[in-house]
């Protein structure tokens, strides 16, 4: 009986120090942990919108709820007080993991860019929303005649570029319009692009941008493609 009461003790001990260890280390790092979230989320938003240099941004928190959060946007304005664009972040259910994605938007309501910064869905299915589509041939590489593909954007992402509500749908055959699903990861392709059409469709709502929008022009003036 001794034994048994001992045993109970040393495991309550062990339990103990382990929690205040564990306590200890998410105090020391938390603050760490916040300010690199903040860092890349800033940097996010500055990646995704066109850039002059000089930009601030502005937080507003709405009282409007989207998926059961509440819809904050920050408004991005050149020195002058000009404003430059808007940037949201989306929150899509994927297979696994709710999928984060920083979102922007130029005055006309278009899309200028997205940037998936949480996600932990499948690897090599739906984490492809991340993926970088190399160029470079394995023999290209042997032979050192690879392509530098450093700061090259993840092509899932790309296609959002210059697209509006209306244009956000996802397609499986790249002979349609649409966002080109990741074969076998269709659930993480339509999370991503749902959670972006509802939060772009409630930030143009917001901020009063309406009217109609040809995003193949859009591309075209931005010196890009569809």
């Amino acid at each position: 009986m001794g034994s048994y009461i001992r045993l109970v003790i040393t495991l309550t001990v062990i339990a103990a120090v382990a929690s205040f260890g564990l306590s200890a280390v998410y105090n020391a790092t938390h603050g760490i942990t916040e300010e690199y979230k903040r860092l890349e989320m800033e940097n996010a938003r500055i990646e995704v919108l066109p850039s002059e240099g000089g930009e601030y941004f502005v937080e507003t928190v709405t009282d409007s709820i989207l998926d059961g959060r509440e819809f904050d946007y920050y408004t991005a304005y050149a020195p002058g007080d000009v404003v430059r664009g808007y940037t949201f972040t989306a929150y899509g259910k994927g297979y696994s993991s709710t999928i984060e994605t920083i979102v922007g938007v130029v005055p006309d309501g278009s899309i200028s860019g997205i940037k998936i910064v949480d996600q932990k869905e499948t690897p090599g299915l739906g984490a492809k929303i991340q993926e970088v589509a190399s160029r470079n041939t394995l023999w290209a590489v042997i032979m050192g005649r690879g392509v530098d593909e450093t700061g090259t954007p993840p092509w899932f992402q790309e296609q959002y570029k210059y697209l509006r509500t209306d244009d956000l749908r996802v397609v499986k055959s790249p002979g349609e319009d649409g966002i080109l699903a990741i074969t076998g990861a269709t659930v993480s392709s339509e999370a991503v692009t749902g959670s972006v059409k509802s939060g772009l469709a409630m930030l143009l709502s917001i901020v009063g941008i309406e009217g109609t929008f040809d995003a193949a022009a859009r591309a075209e003036e931005a010196g890009g493609e569809r």
